[in-house]
């Protein structure tokens, strides 16, 4: 079922940030893996919140 949202009450604090998952992987040094990984549980965009929490990083060498 649809209905008809009117762009007079939308808030911009209500919105969401939609990211490109391949290009969030390129920027933030994600392997192809990953990015498959991403691109299949997402689809092509994806909030910022949803990449954060679902990406694996692998960990920093501390020395």
């Amino acid at each position: 079922m649809t209905h008809h949202v009117n762009d007079r009450q939308l808030n911009p604090r209500d919105t969401r940030t939609v990211l490109d998952v391949a290009e969030h992987c390129r920027k933030n040094g994600l392997d192809k893996a990953e990015e498959r990984k991403l691109l299949l549980l997402f689809g092509r965009f994806a909030s910022r919140h949803e990449l954060q929490m679902t990406t694996k990083r692998p960990p920093q060498n501390l020395r």
